[in-house]
């Protein structure tokens, strides 16, 4: 077994731990970079991995309360097909030859953690008073939005597999008016969902590796552990800041 894979599964729980984001925008480079997979089977392969990690993590909100289920439906109304487009969108890459679909992806990729980077910087100096959302917004409006919003991260994950909750926290917070707590419940449970498809199509396409997902569980869950007990003593706007420089920069060097 090359160590490096459960190494890379324990920051990866690591970070989620910590922060509640950034585990996928980390785990997928890492094992293009230090592990040597390929672009397109590292994505396939994190989304699998990501969805069984997510699952116990739901489990555990659903038990404490703190799953706002209408605001999942409406992420999920547009992120599930959406996650299926980009999925299909990355097969015809691959098998039309329109262009090399690793350089692709790794492309896109890099983009994706820029954009994610400034959006998890942004997140760690903003504030907000307990339930209350950034913005005001209309239900209806919020309503639609969100579904939008699901819809633009479900593509990017289907392709990337980045963004199901560095993405749609720092949303959910500025728009919805739920506790902290309950956001990061509900996008547990919906990126669980989200990286279920998504992982589902990529296994069916053969875009997993599933030697890799035993072995980066192995090193996520005590990952998680530490990294959720670490939690209560780490300042988290010292930690996103970090984590988003990091991001920014890797994304820089793959676009």
């Amino acid at each position: 077994m090359d160590p490096s894979i459960p190494a890379i599964g324990f920051l990866g729980g690591l970070l989620i731990g910590l922060t509640g984001m950034g585990g996928g925008a980390v785990v997928t480079p890492l094992l293009i970079y230090v592990s040597g997979v390929r672009p397109v089977t590292a994505v396939g392969t994190d989304l699998v991995f990501a969805a069984l990690t997510k699952m116990a993590g739901a489990w555990q909100h659903g038990r404490q309360g703190t799953v706002h289920v209408p605001t999942t439906a409406y992420l999920a109304g547009g992120s599930l097909p959406a996650a299926l487009v980009g999925v299909v969108l990355l097969e015809l890459v691959r098998r039309l030859g329109w262009a090399d679909a690793d350089d692709v992806v790794e492309h896109v990729l890099g983009y994706t953690l820029v954009i994610v980077g400034f959006t998890i910087l942004l997140l760690a100096f903003g504030r907000r008073e307990r339930a209350s959302p950034l913005w005001q917004v209309d239900a209806g409006v919020r309503g639609v939005l969100t579904v939008l919003v699901g819809a633009v991260v479900g593509l990017l994950v289907g392709f990337t597999s980045v963004g199901s909750g560095s993405l749609l926290v720092p949303f959910l917070i500025a728009v919805w008016p739920l506790s902290v707590a309950t956001v990061v419940g509900t996008d547990i449970l919906h990126g669980a969902l989200l990286t279920g498809i998504a992982g589902a199509a990529h296994l069916g396409a053969g875009n997993v590796d599933l030697v890799l997902v035993p072995q980066l569980l192995l090193g996520s869950v005590p990952g998680i552990i530490i990294g959720s007990r670490l939690a209560l003593w780490v300042p988290q706007r010292v930690l996103r800041s970090i984590l988003s420089v990091v991001l920014i920069a890797v994304g820089t060097r793959m676009a």
